[in-house]
């Protein structure tokens, strides 16, 4: 462990770039064990019970180590079987155990002796947003669980939340997680725990108040037969016809300001995240386009290919301005996670007409790389032949602005939003480069999605072209 103080990593939150220490892991990749010093000398079960009752994981002392402060942090599970074989019980923290997925033993809680609690002590970032489940088996868990893709997927499925933790989030799979939000976390107030989201039922307080099911429209010819449900709805203000009237072709209402649109990818996630209710308090801006993936087979067909991402996408945008009003392309802004990610980019970059502005988020780079998960893709590989001084175009600049965001914990994504990033600062379309003390995972997105925002709201107010420095 070292002395030394950390580095400032929370930085104002106007930085244009931010980058992250990596999070201290223990030789295999697992979290550093600890040994708290509040851990009774004899534990029994009342003593946990009551240790529990306060929510876990239950922290301990601040530590340093390699500059990142860290916290001890105990996560508890009480057996609700008192008979059978033995289980295996695996904290599973979003891409902080996928990451050693083929050596889980530093994951797995141990039995404390003469009771019937399981514990596990590590050192988690103070600063983290990290989702997580707990998977108990009756059969032990073999050290290599995550060698195969099927069978950890369903080590994924078999999760559970963590029952003494209340705070919890829907996660990437469609499944409801525990989150561990550290003391030092850098949250928006749109998705600080203890605010309460504003009633999409609430009419003269304003917020999204109204929905339009535009999904017989968009996906007419575009789903195929055997298809999941994927619903499309865009949200607007209260009493937005009485307003400004229906219809309304510049996209300005009486006081002459522009709506802006905000499209995001995933949409049923949003939705169980209550994106509406979150961000109510900027209908009066904003309008709202969620955009159903349906199950993973159709996300997978329709993100990772970028002619049936922007076809879907442009499919969307046509449909929401049907009868209603036009947006402008720069008030347009696309945001997405993950394939999402790279769609936004893509659409933004190849068709700023239609749309200017993105928020990708963990983004697929690697896509067209050939090799999955790895690798330079297709737009990186664009937007490098546009670098290049003898490319036809390289001197037309790029309209689009984009805001790139990764999770520290994200290994190659990490790699691939850097380089984008720095390419697209080249080409003077960022806005901003940011990184989260986080995975894959919601546990961020959801704060970064209002920080990307907040950042367009302010280019837009601005009229300036974006200045990134590092």
């Amino acid at each position: 462990m070292s002395g030394t103080r950390p580095d400032d990593d929370h930085q104002a939150q106007d930085t244009r770039w931010r980058e992250l220490r990596p999070t201290p892991v223990a030789p295999g990749g697992g979290l550093l064990r600890t040994a708290p010093d509040w851990w009774p000398s004899h534990p029994d079960d009342n003593a946990l019970a009551a240790a529990a009752a306060g929510g876990t994981p239950v922290l301990g002392e601040t530590r340093v180590v390699d500059g990142v402060e860290m916290r001890e942090a105990t996560f508890l599970w009480r057996d609700d079987r008192r008979h059978g074989a033995s289980p295996s019980v695996l904290i599973h923290l979003n891409t902080l155990t996928d990451n050693h997925r083929t050596h889980i033993s530093p994951a797995l809680a141990t039995r404390v002796p003469g009771t019937s609690w399981w514990a596990h002590h590590v050192l988690l970032p103070e600063d983290a947003l990290v989702g997580y489940r707990l998977v108990v088996t009756r059969e032990p868990l073999p050290d290599d669980a995550g060698a195969r893709r099927g069978t950890w997927k369903r080590v994924h499925a078999e999760g559970r939340p963590d029952a003494f933790n209340p705070d919890r989030l829907h996660d990437g799979f469609g499944f409801v997680s525990s989150l561990w939000e550290g003391p030092t976390a850098s949250t928006h107030p749109e998705w600080a725990a203890t605010e309460q989201p504003w009633s999409t039922s609430e009419v003269s307080g304003g917020g999204y108040g109204r929905s339009t099911d535009l999904s017989g429209t968009v996906l007419n010819g575009f789903d195929v037969p055997g298809d999941s449900a994927r619903r499309v709805t865009l949200w607007q203000q209260d009493l937005i016809d009485a307003r400004q009237g229906a219809g309304c072709g510049d996209g300005s209402g009486s006081t002459g300001k522009e709506y802006g649109l905000l499209v995001l990818l995933d949409g049923e996630i949003w939705r169980r995240n209550d994106v509406v209710g979150r961000l109510g308090a900027r209908a009066a801006s904003w309008d709202l386009l969620l955009i159903d993936s349906g199950d993973l087979s159709m996300r997978a067909r329709d993100l990772a290919d970028p002619r049936r991402s922007r076809e879907l996408l442009m499919r969307c945008l046509k449909a929401a301005e049907e009868g209603r009003r036009r947006w402008s392309p720069q008030q347009v802004v696309v945001a997405g996670q993950s394939l999402g990610g790279l769609a936004a980019a893509d659409l933004v970059l190849h068709r700023p007409d239609v749309a200017g502005r993105a928020i990708a988020q963990s983004a697929s780079f690697w896509l067209g790389s050939g090799r999955r998960g790895e690798g330079e893709g297709e737009l990186l590989a664009w937007l490098r032949r546009r670098g290049d001084s003898g490319h036809m175009g390289a001197n037309e600049p790029l309209s689009a602005r984009l805001v790139v965001q990764c999770g520290v914990h994200e290994g190659v994504l990490r790699q691939g939003a850097r380089t984008a990033a720095e390419l697209l600062m080249a080409e003077g379309a960022l806005l901003g480069y940011r990184e989260e003390r986080g995975g894959h995972d919601y546990a961020w997105w959801r704060h970064g999605l209002s920080w990307g925002l907040d950042a367009h709201e302010q280019d837009l107010d601005s009229g300036r072209e974006p200045t990134v420095t590092r």
